[in-house]
C-alpha cells in the first residue's frame, strides 16, 4: 500500500542519513551482484539495458514497466522491508552492510532510487569504482526521468511518479523539512507536498499520481 511506509520515508526526506567518511585504509572488494529479472517482459529488458549502462535506455519507460512486471508482483511488501533494512544499515554507518542491503533491495525493486543512491555511496567508500559508477548512472537516470515530466509548480505540470517513495526521494534531494502531504483528486490526481526548504522558506511540489492510484486500485481488485 502506498501509505504504509510513509513515516520512515518522511523521516529520511527530512534529513536523509549520510554515510561516514571514506575509509582510506579499506581495500577494494568484489561487489556482490544485483539479481536481475529474467521474466521476458519489458521491465526485464529495460533493467538489463540500465545494468549495462546503455546510454539510450528510457528510464521513464523502465519505471512504468515495473508496475506491470512479474518482478513487481513477486516483490510485494518485501521491498518496503528491504528498504527499512537499508536505512538501518545507513544509520549504523556500516558500508559493507549498506552495500549488501542495497543489492538485496535492488534485486527486488531495481527502480528504487534509495537503493542506487546508497549503493554507489557505499561502493565509493569501499573503493569499488565500477559499482559506484553503475549506481550513479541508474540513480541519476531515474531522477532525470522524473524531472523531465514537469515543473512541479502546479498539478497539471506535476512530476509524474510511480510510487510515493519517488516523491520522498525527490524531497530529500532538496533537504525538505516539515513535510505536509495532501491529495488533490481530479484529472490528473496529485499529491501536494508542502515543506520548508534548506533556507527555511516555504515551498511546494506537485506530483502526478495517476499511475500510483491505478496500481493501488489494481492491487485491491478495483476496476
Amino acid at each position: 500500500m502506498r501509505r504504509g511506509p510513509l513515516a520512515a520515508l518522511a523521516i529520511l526526506a527530512c534529513g536523509a542519513p549520510a554515510l561516514a567518511a571514506v575509509d582510506t585504509n579499506a581495500k577494494a572488494t568484489s561487489t556482490p551482484q544485483i539479481v536481475l529479472p529474467r521474466d521476458g517482459d519489458d521491465y526485464s529488458a529495460l533493467v538489463a539495458r540500465a545494468a549495462a549502462q546503455d546510454q539510450s535506455v528510457d528510464f521513464k519507460a523502465l519505471r512504468f514497466a515495473y508496475l506491470k512486471s512479474k518482478a513487481r508482483k513477486a516483490a510485494g511488501a518485501d521491498a518496503d522491508a528491504l528498504r527499512q533494512t537499508l536505512f538501518s544499515a545507513v544509520e549504523a554507518g556500516d558500508h559493507g552492510r549498506v552495500r549488501e542491503a542495497a543489492i538485496k533491495l535492488l534485486s527486488a525493486d531495481y527502480i528504487d532510487m534509495w537503493g542506487h543512491k546508497y549503493l554507489h555511496e557505499a561502493c565509493f567508500m569501499l573503493h569499488d569504482e565500477a559499482c559506484d559508477k553503475q549506481g550513479k548512472f541508474v540513480e541519476f537516470g531515474l531522477l532525470r526521468s522524473i524531472l523531465a515530466t514537469g515543473t512541479g509548480k502546479e498539478c497539471t505540470a506535476g512530476f509524474e511518479v510511480v510510487s510515493v517513495a519517488e516523491e520522498y526521494f525527490m524531497l530529500s534531494m532538496v533537504d525538505a523539512k516539515d513535510i505536509r502531504q495532501s491529495l488533490i483528486s481530479g484529472t490528473p490526481s496529485c499529491d501536494l507536498m508542502e515543506f520548508t526548504d534548506q533556507d527555511g522558506k516555504p515551498k511546494s511540489y506537485y506530483f502526478r499520481i495517476d499511475a500510483v492510484l491505478a496500481d493501488e486500485a489494481e492491487g485491491l481488485g478495483i476496476k
